[in-house]
């Protein structure tokens, strides 16, 4: 991302600002979590793209303690990649039982 970035000319300053809430002076996303996003980016690239186990991710060198942190905080907010449960107003369920095939209509 931050190559994408820096093709793109963005101000270097807003490329290195370490993300933040800024919900007060010197808060940082990286300091709240205990490790940074570089660093979890290559744990969840392994973890979620290539389906590793967290056994599989410590053979190739990841730290027990920070997987075991990691794959815990995905199971605790595994209830914000659900969608909420909503009304049923007709036969049909969106996402579901609404879908057609992409060349519907043509």
């Amino acid at each position: 991302m931050r190559q994408l970035a820096r093709a793109l000319e963005i101000p270097e300053s807003i490329i290195t600002k370490p993300p933040s809430a800024d919900l007060w002076a010197g808060q940082t996303d990286e300091g709240e979590l205990g490790f940074t996003y570089e660093e979890v980016d290559k744990l969840l690239y392994l973890l979620v793209d290539q389906r590793f186990r967290p056994e599989e991710c410590m053979e190739v060198g990841f730290d027990e303690t920070f997987v075991r942190k990691v794959v815990e905080r995905i199971r605790k907010n595994q209830f914000k990649r659900v969608l909420p449960p909503i009304a049923k107003l007709s036969s049909r369920t969106v996402g579901y039982d609404f879908l057609y095939l992409r060349d519907w209509g043509t």
